[in-house]
């Protein structure tokens, strides 16, 4: 394990110069399949022929390395385990299961997000691209959200029906965690029980919840709590969610990130992905833009610190980031389209005194991450978990969206790298890391489980709701625009090279959440 932990020992000898000669892993060439996909969807559904075609051109050229067959003996295998039969077996298992208690298809009881993100689904099926909702304000709307991970599953829908499409997306779903899991087995040691070891500590892995509610909430949690509480707004203002959560409830925000940083931690020790990064980045932010943010310490951290040891720096070459620019201009243009009023600034309240808003938030970072990343740091020194304690650090100090949504997201691949190489640690050589710090890194992920055991539970416990097969994102809003959403189209140049929106009619009000209202029933 020493050797994925130092960076500085890895390219030492000239292995990174012999590395950036070979050629992706098939699993790295699915994985970047997977995540351009939507962006290709994009661009051709969404704009007009003559600026698609160029763009389509810039992103063929951009991933003209994945198109490249290699022979085997050139593949980048180096620092990494050869996946058997068996691994590959077992990440599409567990993979499975934890995709359907996500709640993708209605399967199980499906946590209240999904009553959006089914409308979502919907519009992107029944109407034509772009999705327009007639005048607001005298001014054209269109659709303009994180598409990235509802395209593909709509694209089948458009073909075969909205029923479908449902379906789809729940295969889209598994396909995307079990490549995920993949990488994360592709990372450890290749033993049946290393592999289902490391499963768990990735699906079960959090932040202490528990712990914050008791400490915090008291007498109203110990009354009013059961085994399907949603535990993690234990501190109100923000919240770190744990890798179930994220799946269970945004897995359109959380899959981009976690193959992201699959991809990271797999060619950390070499530059082979390096020029790849760019176009990659410009499709995460069509899946979720502030997730997106959250990845680009760790990019940045990567292509620096490759490119230092190698004394090379061409990855700044024009011929990657020229083909990068144009992709990123329009992919920007359509996610910033009337940003509306967004909730955001300092997240220290008016009149709540500097002491008191420091003790909270090093309450909720120790919880969260912190003491995590110190067990971690302990055992052995690592960049990338530093710089995810950094970041987990940093981001409770804003406050940005409605729900305090970039403290949520832009957290996802931080959490990711941390839930990781805790597997990582717990499942190398018992004599490795340090016995003190390997049974008190135990602990906390054993308390931080609970979390994700509420979430398994919820899902078994609660009814079935049936999704609304007719409500658009008016209807679910109860008829009103919501502008993270909807955007006007007014003089923007973005609007020159979108297709003529079509009109989607409001269709039926929902004004209230099925799924929320059962989880407010039950508790």
């Amino acid at each position: 394990m020493k050797q994925h932990l130092n960076l500085g020992n890895a390219f030492r000898g000239g292995r990174l110069a012999a590395c950036a000669r070979l050629h992706l892993h098939w699993l790295d060439r699915v994985v970047v399949g997977y995540v351009a996909a939507p962006l290709i969807i994009f661009l051709v559904g969404w704009l007009q022929w003559w600026a698609s075609v160029p763009l389509l051109m810039c992103v063929g050229y951009a991933l003209r390395s994945v198109l490249w067959v290699a022979p085997a003996r050139q593949v980048v295998s180096h620092g990494l385990n050869t996946l058997r039969s068996w691994q590959l077996l077992l990440a599409l298992l567990v993979a499975g299961v934890w995709g359907v208690f996500g709640g993708t298809a209605h399967l199980v009881y499906a946590n209240p997000d999904w009553l959006v993100r089914d409308a979502l689904l919907h519009d992107l099926v029944v109407s034509g691209w772009p999705v327009g909702y007639g005048l607001s304000a005298a001014k054209l709307t269109v659709l303009r959200a994180p598409i990235g991970y509802f395209l593909p599953a709509a694209l089948v829908g458009k073909v075969f029906g909205l029923a479908s499409a449902d379906w789809a997306m729940l295969l889209w779903t598994i396909i995307g965690v079990a490549l995920f899991l993949m990488q994360v087995l592709s990372l450890l040691r290749p033993k049946r029980w290393v592999a289902i070891a490391g499963l768990l500590i990735v699906i079960l892995f959090s932040g202490m919840d528990i712990i914050g509610a008791i400490l915090n909430r008291g007498a109203t949690f110990y009354q009013n709590a059961n085994i399907t509480t949603h535990l993690e707004w234990w501190a109100l203002r923000f919240q770190y969610s744990s890798m179930t959560t994220q799946l269970f409830w945004v897995p359109n925000h959380a899959l981009g990130g976690w193959l992201l940083i699959g991809l990271v931690l797999r060619h950390e020790r070499s530059s082979v992905l390096d020029a790849l990064l760019p176009v990659l980045v410009i499709a995460t932010f069509l899946w979720s833009p502030l997730m997106a943010l959250g990845l680009i310490p760790f990019l940045t951290w990567k292509v620096g610190a490759t490119a230092w040891v190698a004394r090379s720096w061409e990855v700044l070459h024009p011929r990657i980031w020229l083909v990068s620019l144009p992709l990123a201009v329009v992919v920007l243009a359509y996610i910033g389209l009337d940003p509306g009023s967004i909730p955001k600034g300092w997240s220290q309240v008016s009149g709540e005194g500097g002491m008191h808003y420091a003790l909270r938030h090093a309450q909720f970072v120790l919880l969260e991450a912190g003491l995590i990343a110190i067990m971690l740091l302990a055992m052995r020194v690592s960049a990338f978990v530093v710089i995810a304690a950094v970041v987990l650090a940093m981001l409770p100090l804003v406050f940005f969206g409605p729900g305090n949504d970039l403290v949520m997201r832009a957290s996802i691949p931080a959490l990711a790298v941390l839930a990781i190489y805790s597997a990582r640690a717990l499942t190398e050589d018992g004599r490795a890391g340090g016995m003190r710090y390997r049974v008190g890194l135990g602990v906390l992920l054993a308390i931080g489980a609970v979390t994700p055991m509420h979430e398994f539970a919820r899902a078994l416990i609660l009814p079935v709701w049936p999704r609304n097969a007719e409500a658009t994102i008016v209807g679910t809003n109860c008829g009103a625009y919501p502008a993270h959403y909807i955007a006007r189209l007014g003089r923007e140049p973005i609007g020159w090279l979108l297709r003529q929106p079509q009109v989607l009619a409001a269709g039926p009000l929902v004004c209230s959440n099925r799924g929320l209202e059962l989880m407010w029933q039950y508790n």
